[in-house]
């Protein structure tokens, strides 16, 4: 499954009217539709100075992992209605060790997409083989630079040599898995916006098939804002201007951000995010009064009549809380 063409298909058409009726519709016919974001474990081994586990307050309150038996009841609560799998939201998931078990049973359930999001830091070439194998799809790298200094200021305790030795193990490794897609996340801030421009003169060698650009959100780490001034702006549009020309050539998928910082993949209404954004972590699972350890997807939709409640959603915003 191309996921990147079907959000581009979802991109074009415009009305949440559709949009709504579309999902009931999937949903009356136990259709798939929903994308799960999974982290197997509330950790991280880095202290990225943008993320709230920069913040040890924050970090006493993430705490958690998922046990082994917990995975098969999980697959078996509502990995049948999954489009695709994403593991890794906001923590670190390489810190769990059975992340191929969890892959293997995505396959098994169906799911067409599986993309994984990390640091790298914890990755080597036999783990990253183990991923493959099960059946990942997609591995996106977050970083916060491009050069050494930088990356790893924004980034403590991570490793820049590592992270080039984690990205050219796996340019290398895509001559066995040529459908495997690598995709890097670059955090836009003060501090790393004007070395952006040398993205390919340093990872210009490497098979990479998606680069997204994000700007700075507030998420609670110890870099919370940007000072954007005409020069911010102007550098940024000059940068992603080129980066777009390259990536062209390069048959990249390039995914930029408006310059307020929204992306292009992430304008969906409230309503429609409620419906088909499904969050689990050893701390919460979807629906609070879902009970994923005794039911399924299908039986708590009956028993909650939550079909009704995506008809409703159809024609009244707000009746999906978030």
């Amino acid at each position: 499954m191309n996921i990147y063409y079907l959000q581009k298909i979802n991109r074009l058409i415009k009305s949440d009217f559709l949009k709504n009726f579309g999902i009931w519709i999937f949903h009356i016919l136990k259709k798939r539709y929903l994308i799960i974001y999974l982290d197997p474990i509330l950790a991280c081994n880095l202290r990225c100075k943008s993320c709230y586990f920069s913040n040890e307050i924050k970090r006493k309150e993430l705490k958690g992992t998922f046990k082994n038996e917990d995975l098969p009841l999980i697959a078996k609560a509502i990995f049948g209605k999954a489009l695709k799998l994403q593991i890794g939201c906001g923590a670190e998931p390489t810190l769990f060790r059975n992340n191929s078990e969890i892959i293997r049973l995505a396959k098994e359930n169906g799911i067409a997409y599986i993309s994984m999001t990390s640091n790298a830091n914890l990755l080597d070439e036999a783990e990253i083989i183990s991923l493959l194998d099960a059946g990942l799809d997609e591995l996106t790298i977050s970083m916060h630079g491009i050069v050494q200094e930088t990356y790893e200021f924004l980034m403590p305790n991570a490793s820049y040599p590592k992270l080039l030795e984690v990205i050219d193990s796996i340019s290398n490794l895509k001559s066995r898995f040529p459908e495997f897609k690598l995709r890097l996340n670059y955090t836009v801030n003060n501090l790393n916006l004007a070395e952006l421009n040398q993205f390919f003169s340093v990872f210009g060698n490497y098979s990479i098939d998606i680069l997204q650009i994000r700007i700075l959100r507030d998420i609670g780490g110890d870099i919370r804002s940007i000072d954007k001034d005409d020069s911010f702006n102007t550098i940024l549009e000059q940068t992603l201007h080129l980066l777009h020309i390259e990536c062209k050539k390069r048959n990249i998928n390039f995914i930029a951000p408006e310059i307020d910082g929204s992306v292009k993949d992430e304008n969906e209404s409230n309503e429609i995010i409620s419906a088909t954004y499904c969050y689990i972590s050893p701390k919460t699972f979807w629906r609070e009064d879902f009970d994923w350890r005794n039911e399924t997807f299908d039986q708590y939709s009956k028993r909650s009549n939550y079909s009704l409640k995506l008809f409703k959603n159809i024609f009244n915003k707000n009746v999906l809380e978030n």
